[in-house]
């Protein structure tokens, strides 16, 4: 397809390009009115007169920026009234206009000519990256930032080399985006910092998309990586959108970077209940469940001996990162149930006053007002 679109070009470039080449455009020549009988005193003039205008030549047509209607709407030059009214000022515009197009429409196709040779350029040098960078498996985000990175690069010089083609000035034009490219700079500091810290991101490789991530109490998958965003989905179907440098500024808890994800419920129990009973009875509850990884095995520990309880913890693995917050929600209503029907009681917080009554007897207290000593 490109080698059929390149051979169009270059014979219709090679078409028109001929009259360019030699300098010369074909006009055909203006007729022109016969003057009268001239006079007798011009007797020795010669008989014959010229009755056409010499042919104007392609090297003697304005480029359109030359033109006078061109420099008056730029604001270079004035219009005057007797212009205005004037007939052959404005056929003399249209003969200007004319060959200024006839002799821009070479450098047009040659311009369209170097863009097509860098545009072609730019989708063999792609295919290779993206493929190199695919069986490297390198993330997919990566893939379309460099990809991004590559288009506008060569797409850029070509555009360039493109424009300098058809007389723009590239050097003028280059020095005028360099400084709106510093004031911008200055405005977006914020934004160029989010580029920065998803640049390094990319490098240093904190997760990938498809990792299931916890930042800032969030727990999520992520989405995407872009250079001002990193886009995750929630559990409950929510996309969080965070900052670059937020990603990188924060704690991180990456949970697919292990095969295995650990899974913890805490639940207390009375003081008077048995340890051992009840850590038999949290085990129960994971028999036969095919989402619960057997090596390591779960296990029941005691995490504090807190005011009210005793705290136990059941911890067990899991394949499916995906599955901690269900797989958590589910066994903790699991293990209520279970010490429930096994008669083993959760104690709510509470204080418990103990008084000692032999002590509160042998007590007495001295009345202030009579000196009498009163027994309690």
């Amino acid at each position: 397809m490109y080698r059929t679109l390149l051979i169009a070009i270059a014979a219709a470039l090679a078409i028109l390009w001929t009259p360019a080449a030699s300098g010369q455009f074909f006009v055909p020549p203006i007729p022109q009115q016969q003057e009268a009988e001239p006079a007798p005193a011009a007797a020795t003039q010669p008989a014959t007169q010229p009755t056409t205008q010499p042919a104007v030549t392609g090297a003697d047509a304005k480029d359109l920026g030359e033109i006078d209607l061109i420099k008056v709407i730029k604001g270079e030059k004035a219009l005057t009234a007797e212009q205005i009214f004037q007939l052959g000022y404005w056929v003399d515009f249209a003969k200007d206009f004319v060959f200024g197009i006839m002799k821009f429409i070479p450098k047009l196709f040659a311009a369209v000519f170097l863009f097509g040779i860098f545009w072609v350029i730019y989708r063999f040098a792609r295919k290779i990256l993206v493929g190199a960078m695919a069986t490297a498996g390198v993330d997919q985000s990566i893939r379309d930032m460099l990809a991004s990175l590559l288009k506008w690069s060569i797409l850029g010089f070509g555009l360039v080399i493109a424009g300098n083609q058809i007389g723009i000035q590239i050097a003028a034009l280059l020095t005028g985006v360099s400084i709106v490219g510093l004031a911008i700079g200055f405005a977006a500091q914020e934004t160029l910092a989010n580029f920065i810290a998803g640049i390094v991101i990319f490098w240093d490789r904190p997760f990938k998309v498809g990792d299931w991530i916890e930042i800032d109490g969030v727990y999520a998958q992520v989405q995407r990586v872009t250079f001002r965003s990193t886009r995750l989905a929630a559990g409950n179907g929510d996309i969080v959108i965070m900052p670059n440098t937020t990603m990188l500024s924060s704690k991180v808890r990456n949970r697919s970077t292990n095969p295995m994800t650990q899974v913890k419920i805490e639940i207390g129990i009375a003081y008077r209940e048995s340890i051992a009973t009840a850590r038999a009875v949290l085990l129960a509850t994971t028999d036969g469940d095919s989402r619960i990884c057997a090596e390591p095995p779960p296990g029941v520990s005691v995490t504090a001996c807190a005011d009210s309880s005793v705290n136990l913890a059941l911890q067990f693995w899991t394949g499916c990162e995906e599955l901690e917050g269900t797989l958590r929600a589910e066994y903790l209503e699991k293990a209520k149930n279970a010490l429930d029907t096994a008669g083993i009681s959760i104690p709510f917080p509470h204080v418990q006053l103990v008084v000692e009554p032999a002590a509160a007897a042998e007590a007495s207290i001295e009345n202030p007002l009579t000196n009498q000593s009163i027994a309690a």
